[in-house]
């Protein structure tokens, strides 16, 4: 007779199928699950309705709370399936780069993009809204899925920049690319302060801050394209978008060559 480890390690390996019952509820969660994605779409977060979905799923309201305890466990569900989605294509995407920093970091940033293009709404959900921001619905879920698309952006700007970039935050630099003073700023301390709170290694607030930097400026350019704002200036938001990645492997590099106050 076959044990429950030796079935658990067939199931893992792929070669146990899964049984009827099995599949018609893996069909069914993600019936409920594309039905709350149109909600969102029309909408937004606040639009889901588990009862809305039983009804157009013919099914009775007690049922399909069989599946989701309510709205935000459902919406933590699709966080959560978003943020790996991402996160699993700007992966596989540096590693199929195999080129040097600066490729995997373009790699990185242009995954990024195309995923955001070909998800709109899933983009919306987990970034333009408070559902995605680990703030509201399951922390302990939410947040470390989150946190491999950050930690998959430090892991290819780390190699541009260095581990033992100077002590300036980068926030502030001349024309030259001249050092600055040792940063001491509330956001320079909450630069700190963020690392000390996630899973990332003890980066000096240079780093940080690019990081940040890369962040925030990728997300600004992809939310501008998929709001149309960029049409009425005539620029591509494609070239857009490259040429900000251009510059933060600009910026990495020279915090590279800034000597080190350490």
């Amino acid at each position: 007779m076959q044990s429950q480890s030796e079935w658990v390690m067939q199931m893992a390996a792929g070669t146990v199928r899964p049984s009827r019952r099995e599949q018609r509820r893996e069909q069914t969660l993600q019936e409920i699950k594309a039905l709350a994605m149109e909600q969102i779409a029309v909408g937004g977060p606040e639009a889901v309705s588990l009862n809305g979905i039983a009804r157009t799923m013919a099914m009775s309201p007690a049922a399909i709370y069989r599946y989701f305890d309510g709205r935000d466990a459902l919406l933590a569900d699709l966080v959560v399936e978003f943020y790996d989605s991402l996160a699993d294509t700007v992966e596989a995407a540096v590693e199929r780069s195999g080129a040097g920093p600066a490729q995997q970091l373009t790699a990185l940033a242009q995954a990024f993009r195309g995923w955001a293009l070909e998800h709109p709404n899933p983009y919306r959900l987990i970034f333009q809204t408070t559902s995605g921001s680990g703030q509201d619905l399951a922390p302990e879920r939410t947040v470390p899925a989150a946190s491999r698309t950050m930690a998959a952006v430090f892991g290819a700007l780390l190699p541009l920049a260095g581990p033992d970039a100077g002590s300036g935050s980068g926030l502030d630099s001349d024309p030259d690319g001249e050092a600055s003073e040792p940063d001491e700023s509330a956001l320079g301390e909450q630069l700190r302060a963020w690392a000390a709170r996630t899973s990332m290694p003890d980066l000096p607030v240079p780093v940080l801050a690019l990081g940040l930097f890369c962040w925030t400026r990728l997300h600004g350019v992809i939310s501008l394209e998929l709001g149309h704002h960029l049409a009425s200036t005539g620029i591509d938001p494609a070239l857009l978008f490259e040429a900000e990645v251009r510059t933060l492997i600009e910026q990495a590099q020279v915090a590279r060559q800034r000597p080190s106050a350490v």
